[in-house]
C-alpha cells in the first residue's frame, strides 16, 4: 500500500520518493519542488555569469603595478647598496694607495736630504757608505714591489638568495597587539638616553650611554660614534642619502652606517625643529612653536621645496611625529588651542587629507609617535597613557593596548621585530 504525501494537508497518495530531501511526495508536489530547484539555477547561473564578467575585466597590468613598484623600489635599493659600497672601496683603494706611495716618497725625500749633508760635508764614512747603501737597496725593493703590485683586491662573489623576495597570497594583518605581552629580547638603556629610534633594512639606531649605536638583527651594537650634540629630537632612515637623519633643536646630522661617522647638514638653517621624516627624495621637519606647518626639503640637495600648512585656523597645533611610506605622510599632531590629538594620513604629492583619526586619550603636552606596518596599516603610541593605536589603512581603529611601560618611540625592525623604547630599555617583540 503507497504512503500519502508527506506534504501537510496533502491527501493524494505519494508516487515517488525525492532523493534531495529523502521524502514521499505525490506527482504534483513533486513536479513543484523539481520545478523549485530548477528555478534557483537561474539566478545562480547569473552570479555565475557577474563572476566570469569580474575575472574577465581584471587588468593583469594594472593589478600587478604596485607589486612592480615593490620589485622595482628593491631593484633599486640593491643597485644602491651596491654602487654605495663600490664608492667606498674606491676611496680606501685611494687612501690606501697614496698613503703606501706616500710613505715611500718620504723615505726617498729623508734620504736625499741625507746624501745632500753628506756631499756638502766632505766627511764620508764607511759606515755613511753601507748606511746609505743599505736604504737604496731597501727603498729599491719597496718601489719594486709597489710597481708590481700596488694593491691587492679580494671580492667575494654576492650572493642573492631566493628566499629575499616572496611572492604569494596577501595575508590579511593580524592584530599584532596580542604579541606584545613579553619581548623576545631587551637592551638596557642609561638614565641620559635621547628617546629616538631609526631602523632601515639593515640596522636599528639607538642612542645609549651618550653614543650613537647601531644594532644588528641578532641584537648586537655592531658599531658605535660619540654623540657631543645634545638632546636628540628625532631620528629617520634617509635613502637618499644612505645615510641616518639626527634632529636636534637647532641642528641636523647625518650618520654614515658604513663608516659610524657624524656631519652635519649646513644648508639648513637654524629652526627651532621638533620633528623629521623621511620619503625617498624628501624632507619633512616641523617646528615646536606650534605653528602648523611641515617644511618639505628636496634630496639630496637639502633646497626648502614648500611649507606646508596643517590647520588654516587660528588653533595652535604643534606636529609631532612624521612618518613616510608609499606616497603618503602620517602626521600626528597635538592640537593645544583644543586640547585634542589627532592622527592624518596625507598625500606626499597634493598634501591633501586621506583620513584623520582622533585619539582618545586624556588629553596632555608629551609627543605622540608613529611608525608604519605593513598594507599601509600604522601603530601610534601615546607616551602618557601607555597606549597603542593599531589602525587601519583606511584610518579605523583596529585594536588597542596599553603597554606595560610608557612608550616613548616605536619602530618596525627588519619588518617583523617590533621595537618599542620605554624607560630603561628598549623592548623588541617578534610579530
Amino acid at each position: 500500500m503507497s504512503q500519502p504525501c508527506a506534504i501537510k494537508n496533502c491527501k493524494r497518495a505519494s508516487r515517488t520518493l525525492c532523493h534531495c530531501c529523502n521524502q514521499n511526495l505525490c506527482r504534483d508536489h513533486f513536479n513543484e519542488h523539481d520545478d523549485l530547484l530548477n528555478s534557483k539555477l537561474v539566478p545562480l547561473a547569473d552570479e555565475v555569469n557577474t563572476l566570469n564578467d569580474r575575472i574577465s575585466a581584471i587588468n593583469l597590468n594594472d593589478m600587478m603595478g604596485e607589486c612592480r613598484q615593490e620589485l622595482d623600489q628593491w631593484r633599486r635599493n640593491c643597485y644602491k647598496t651596491i654602487d654605495d659600497l663600490y664608492h667606498q672601496k674606491c676611496q680606501e683603494l685611494q687612501e690606501y694607495v697614496s698613503t703606501r706611495i706616500d710613505s715611500q716618497r718620504q723615505r726617498v725625500t729623508e734620504l736625499r736630504t741625507q746624501m745632500a749633508e753628506l756631499i756638502d760635508k766632505q766627511e764620508t764614512t764607511k759606515q755613511d757608505i753601507a748606511d746609505v747603501t743599505s736604504t737604496i737597496h731597501d727603498l729599491a725593493q719597496s718601489i719594486e714591489s709597489i710597481e708590481q703590485n700596488i694593491a691587492q683586491v679580494d671580492t667575494t662573489p654576492l650572493k642573492l638568495d631566493d628566499t629575499m623576495i616572496r611572492i604569494g597570497e596577501v595575508k590579511t594583518q593580524t592584530c599584532i597587539l596580542s604579541k606584545l605581552s613579553t619581548p623576545s629580547h631587551t637592551i638596557g638603556r642609561s638614565p641620559t638616553t635621547w628617546n629616538a629610534v631609526a631602523a632601515n633594512d639593515r640596522f636599528l639606531l639607538m642612542h645609549n650611554n651618550s653614543k650613537l649605536c647601531l644594532v644588528d638583527g641578532t641584537y648586537s651594537v655592531v658599531k658605535c660614534a660619540n654623540w657631543e650634540y645634545g638632546l636628540i629630537l628625532g631620528m629617520c632612515w634617509s635613502s637618499s642619502f644612505n645615510c641616518f637623519i639626527v634632529l636636534t633643536k637647532q641642528k641636523i646630522f647625518l650618520f654614515n652606517e658604513n663608516t659610524a661617522t657624524i656631519s652635519e647638514i649646513h644648508d639648513i638653517q637654524n629652526g627651532n625643529w621638533h620633528a623629521c621624516g623621511c620619503s625617498d627624495y624628501s624632507l619633512y621637519l616641523s617646528q615646536s612653536d606650534s605653528n602648523s606647518s611641515v617644511f618639505q626639503f628636496s634630496l639630496p640637495s637639502t633646497h626648502l621645496a614648500r611649507r606646508l600648512v596643517t590647520n588654516q585656523n587660528e588653533n595652535r597645533e604643534q606636529i609631532d611625529s612624521i612618518t613616510c611610506n608609499r606616497g603618503t605622510i602620517l602626521l600626528a599632531l597635538n592640537n593645544i588651542t583644543i586640547q585634542a590629538k589627532t592622527i592624518q594620513l596625507r598625500s606626499e604629492n597634493t598634501f591633501s587629507i586621506l583620513w584623520s583619526f582622533q585619539l582618545d586619550v586624556t588629553y596632555n603636552s608629551n609627543r605622540t609617535r608613529c611608525c608604519s606596518l605593513s598594507q599601509n596599516q600604522w601603530l601610534v603610541t601615546d607616551w602618557y597613557t601607555s597606549r597603542i593605536f593599531h589602525l587601519t589603512q583606511n584610518g579605523l581603529l583596529k585594536a588597542t593596548c596599553t603597554y606595560s611601560s610608557r612608550t616613548y618611540d616605536i619602530i618596525l625592525f627588519h619588518s617583523n621585530i617590533l621595537t618599542i623604547l620605554t624607560d630603561g630599555r628598549i623592548d623588541f617583540h617578534k610579530i
